[in-house]
């Protein structure tokens, strides 16, 4: 049985390493007596992978993990892992998938990010006179040194909330390529601060996201739920 879970991290949770947080739920199955599955090979692992990694600092409402199981779990067994997971990880939901669906990590195109700011108006003119450019160079470290890449097309929406000081960031993620939510402050003259938080993680369905929830899985296939919520990308 392969699920996907949902789970918020907040409050000292978000100054663990990814290696860290992943030991973190390895404990919880094992004190849960789940039975989860394990690789095969001279060195078997626990079957079971995050939809991308967080960076370290930042809170999430919307993690997701992927993992098998040798057998069918309920609900009472997630209320079970609940009450051995840290303070700070909460279970936010869960779903039953294919077991011939890709990995999660593999159909990640997108995240959401929130900030709370000071002066909406002003950053509002900012985010307009971003937008409206075609090319937007920055430099990025790699492997290989350092490089100029084009942020523009993997900056899918930047919206301001007024009356709740936000700035939302909807930014691409995965092979395609991808804008950090950092970089994407910097060019709004803006520093990350403790309200930065992921409120998203969305999956690539045609020409459309959605939430790992949402959307409609059968057999190897993902579809678009047109009954839930979605973005649609612009042409």
């Amino acid at each position: 049985m392969r699920v996907w879970i949902k789970f918020a991290m907040d409050g000292a949770l978000r100054y663990l390493s990814h290696l860290d947080t992943m030991r973190m739920w390895q404990r919880a199955v094992r004190r849960a007596a789940l039975p989860v599955a394990y690789s095969q090979g001279f060195n078997p692992h626990p079957k079971m992978s995050f939809a991308m990694a967080l960076p370290v600092g930042v809170i999430s409402h919307a993690q997701y993990l992927d993992i098998n199981f040798t057998k069918d779990i309920r609900a009472a067994d997630l209320e079970n892992l609940q009450q051995v997971l840290p303070a700070g990880l909460t279970l936010l939901g869960w779903r039953i998938v294919p077991a011939k669906i890709p990995p999660l990590m593999s159909l990640v195109r997108a995240a959401c990010w929130e900030q709370k700011i000071t002066d909406a108006e002003a950053v509002e003119k900012k985010v307009a006179q971003l937008l409206s450019r075609t090319e937007i160079m920055v430099e990025r470290k790699g492997k290989k040194g350092l490089k100029m890449i084009n942020l523009r097309p993997f900056i899918y929406d930047l919206t301001i909330k007024g009356q709740e000081q936000k700035l939302i960031m909807l930014l691409a993620v995965g092979n395609i390529g991808s804008a950090k939510p950092e970089e994407v402050l910097s060019l709004l003259h803006l520093s990350p601060n403790n309200s930065l938080c992921q409120t998203e993680i969305l999956l690539g369905v045609g020409e459309a996201l959605q939430s790992p929830l949402a959307v409609c899985l059968r057999e190897k296939e993902v579809s678009l739920n047109a009954k839930a919520n979605y973005y649609q990308l612009r042409q």
